[in-house]
């Protein structure tokens, strides 16, 4: 009895580890680097600071590395630092449903990759200095709407402001 237990659970594992499988690969775009988040960023080669309103924003995905997206929602360019782990495709797939989530659906420019957050975080104040950047609840200006984090959705409660 025990040992058809074992053995069930056994199928049942390999039978989810094989639909997150297929399901990353689904949602990677045929498995190219770097999959989904190549069809919401498009690549820029440089790019400079240019006046106007900005905001920055930070989001932690885990990891040491960290992409810088530049998101220009009315007037106001939003660059995003997301902290990244791996070129995991379900990882890929929670930024992208993140930004669109977070952003709408504006075009989302990649800026590039870096090695730290650190350096990323200098690199997107380069590109917003203080004096540019716009105050909170200005037309354009964050995210869309504040996020729900997981515990309170958990519990049924509204984001915080």
């Amino acid at each position: 009895m025990a040992h058809k237990l074992t053995s069930l659970a056994a199928v049942v594992a390999a039978a989810l580890l094989l639909v997150t499988v297929v399901d990353g690969y689904r949602q990677s775009g045929s498995g190219r680097e770097p999959g989904s988040e190549r069809e919401a960023v498009q690549p820029v080669p440089a790019a400079h600071a240019e006046p106007g309103p900005c905001a920055l924003d930070y989001a932690r995905f885990g990891g040491q590395r960290a992409q810088l997206i530049k998101i220009v929602r009315g007037s106001v360019a939003n660059f995003i630092v997301l902290e990244v782990a791996s070129r995991d495709p379900l990882q890929r797939s929670q930024r992208v449903r993140w930004l669109r989530a977070a952003y709408g659906e504006a075009e989302h420019v990649w800026l590039g990759e870096f090695v730290s957050p650190e350096a990323a975080l200098e690199r997107a104040v380069q590109l917003c200095p203080p004096a540019w950047r716009c105050g909170e609840g200005e037309e354009g200006c964050g995210r869309i709407t504040p996020l729900v984090t997981p515990i309170r959705a958990f519990f049924h409660q509204p984001p915080n402001p």
